[in-house]
């Protein structure tokens, strides 16, 4: 029964890491391979996690996974094969395009952001976690969660506007 529960639990939290993961800009591969690195580093050092922090530590294991990525990606820069649009005759070029301009307008609007700032954004905002989800994460107040968030979407939009 222990092992059907750890099961689950492993099933749920890796849904939303790869989900968090692939917001941050991950290729599915390079997605699948750090959730699993860190489902399997949780299994080895689960005895020294508290039961409260387990999901701050999982995010804070691939996060810390996803920038040593992005760090050998500046040095060995590669193209994703799902970065390339393949068209079709049911969608119009014009539509194709304005969505890949959107799209990399958010990204580069992200990017002006701090690394916190935009971890809080994806979480809130993309992957639709609650206050108290974000509190037990990153094991602050809510409130003070509160207003990070609003100080990131502020800062968000600010940029994004300046960018248009």
């Amino acid at each position: 029964m222990a092992k059907d529960t750890i099961h689950h639990f492993l099933q749920q939290a890796g849904t939303l890491l790869y989900r968090y993961l692939r917001k941050r800009g991950l290729a599915r591969e390079d997605a699948e391979d750090i959730v699993q690195d860190t489902c399997y580093k949780y299994l080895v050092y689960q005895d020294g996690i508290g039961s409260k922090q387990v999901m701050g530590w999982m995010f804070r294991v691939a996060t810390n996974q996803f920038y040593d990525l992005k760090r050998k990606d500046k040095r060995h820069p590669t193209v994703d094969v799902d970065d390339i649009q393949l068209f079709s005759l049911t969608h119009l070029p014009e539509i194709q395009l304005l969505r890949r301009e959107t799209a990399q307008n958010i990204r580069d609007t992200l990017a002006l952001l701090s690394e916190q700032h935009q971890e809080l954004l994806i979480l809130k905002y993309e992957l639709n976690l609650t206050y108290k989800d974000l509190s037990s994460l990153y094991g602050m107040n809510e409130n003070t969660l509160k207003t990070h968030v609003t100080r990131a979407k502020n800062q968000f939009i600010k940029h994004y506007k300046e960018g248009i």
